[in-house]
C-alpha cells in the first residue's frame, strides 16, 4: 500500500480523469458524476485509492463559501418565499424519514436503531455517527445512505440540466477576495473539526463569509477551476466510500437502498414541482434545496449550474443544523 499522500493523489488524479471524460460528453454535472463512477471503478478493482475523513470537512467548508458569496445577492430575491419552502422542506423530510423507517423495518425485519439510521435524512456522516452509537448494522445503513445519495446525484443534474439549460460557460478568475475567503473556510472546518461540530463547516462558513459578504468586506465568485477541483473532491469521497462496501452488504441491503433512493428522488421532485406553482420559484432550485442528503453537492451543483445558490445552501444549512439539534434525542429514543 503506498503512502496516503501517494494514493490521495492517485484517487484524485482518477477522479479528475473520469471527471473529464464524462465532462466531454456534455452530461449535467459531469465532473461530479466522473469522478464517483471512475473511483468506484478503481476500489473495486482494489486499486489503492483512498480519501481521509477530512476531506469531506474542507468540502463541506468551501460548500458553505459558495453559499456565503451568494447569500447577498441571491437571498434577497427568495426572502419572501424562505420561510414557506423551508417548511416544505421539513414537512417532505419528515414524510420521506416516516416512509424509509417503515420500509427498512419492513424488509428483513432492521431494528429500530438501523431502520432510523438509514432513514436519517441527509448529513450522512451523523448518520453514521448515530448508527455506530446506537449498535445499528452499519454495513446496511452505509450502503443505504450512499445509494441515496448516489441515485440523487444522479438524477438530478440531469432534470436541473433540462429545466435549466446547459451550465455557465464564463469562466471565472482567481482574485485575492477568493484566496481570503479560501483562508476563513480552512479556519472554519478547522474550528469545528476542533469542537467535533458534524456538519459545522457548513454552518460556519456560510454565517461568517455571508456576513463578510452582506456587509461589502468581501465580494467574489466562485472561479470555475475551484468549482471543478471540488465536484471531483466530492465525487470521490462518495465513490470511494461506495467501493468499500462489501458485495454481501450490497446484496443484503439492494431492496431498501434503491427503493429508498427511488422513493427519495420521486418525492424531491414531486414537491419540486408542485411548489414551483404555487410558490413561483423555479422547479431546479426548489429540487436542489430539498434533496435529502449530499449538502455539499447540491450546493456546488447549484453554483455550476447558476441556480440560487444562496437559496438551495440556506435550506441545507438549515435542514443540517436542525437535524444537529435533533440527533441527541433520536439517539436517546433509539438506542
Amino acid at each position: 500500500m503506498p503512502p496516503p499522500a501517494v494514493s490521495l493523489g492517485l484517487t484524485l488524479a482518477i477522479g479528475s480523469l473520469g471527471g473529464l471524460l464524462v465532462d466531454a460528453l456534455s452530461l449535467p454535472g459531469g465532473w461530479m458524476i466522473g469522478a464517483i463512477v471512475a473511483s468506484f471503478c478503481a476500489g473495486a478493482l482494489k486499486a489503492p485509492v483512498t480519501v481521509p475523513g477530512r476531506v469531506r470537512n474542507l468540502a463541506m467548508a468551501f460548500a458553505g463559501m459558495t453559499v456565503g458569496t451568494a447569500v447577498d445577492r441571491e437571498l434577497l430575491q427568495s426572502a419572501l418565499i424562505l420561510p414557506w419552502s423551508a417548511l416544505a422542506m421539513f414537512a417532505m423530510l419528515t414524510l420521506l424519514a416516516t416512509l424509509t423507517y417503515w420500509l427498512n423495518r419492513r424488509y428483513r425485519g432492521a431494528s429500530p436503531a438501523t431502520a432510523i439510521s438509514c432513514a436519517w435524512p441527509g448529513n450522512v456522516l451523523l448518520a453514521f455517527i448515530g448508527a455506530d452509537a446506537m449498535g445499528a448494522d452499519m454495513k446496511r445503513v452505509t450502503v443505504v445512505q450512499l445509494v441515496r445519495v448516489l441515485v440523487l446525484m444522479g438524477m438530478l443534474p440531469l432534470v436541473v440540466g433540462g429545466l435549466h439549460g446547459r451550465e455557465a460557460e464564463a469562466t471565472v478568475p482567481l482574485t485575492l477576495d477568493f484566496a481570503l475567503a479560501s483562508v476563513i473556510a480552512l479556519a472554519c472546518a478547522a474550528l469545528a473539526m476542533r469542537f467535533k461540530a458534524v456538519g459545522g463547516e457548513l454552518i460556519l462558513a456560510t454565517v461568517v463569509i455571508g456576513l463578510l459578504s452582506a456587509f461589502g468586506v468581501l465580494d467574489f465568485a466562485m472561479p470555475t477551476a475551484a468549482l471543478v477541483a471540488l465536484q471531483v473532491l466530492v465525487g470521490v469521497y462518495i465513490g470511494v466510500a461506495l467501493a468499500r462496501c462489501s458485495r454481501q452488504a450490497y446484496l443484503d441491503a439492494l431492496m431498501p437502498s434503491l427503493a429508498g433512493a427511488a422513493l427519495a428522488a420521486v418525492i424531491t421532485l414531486a414537491t419540486a414541482f408542485l411548489l414551483s406553482d404555487l410558490l413561483g420559484y423555479p422547479a431546479a432550485a426548489l429540487a436542489l434545496a430539498f434533496a435529502p442528503g449530499g449538502a455539499e453537492a447540491m450546493i456546488l451543483l447549484s453554483a455550476v449550474f447558476d441556480v440560487d445558490p444562496g437559496f438551495v445552501g440556506i435550506h441545507h444549512t438549515l435542514r443540517l443544523l436542525v437535524l444537529s439539534l435533533c440527533f441527541p434525542f433520536i439517539l436517546r429514543r433509539f438506542a
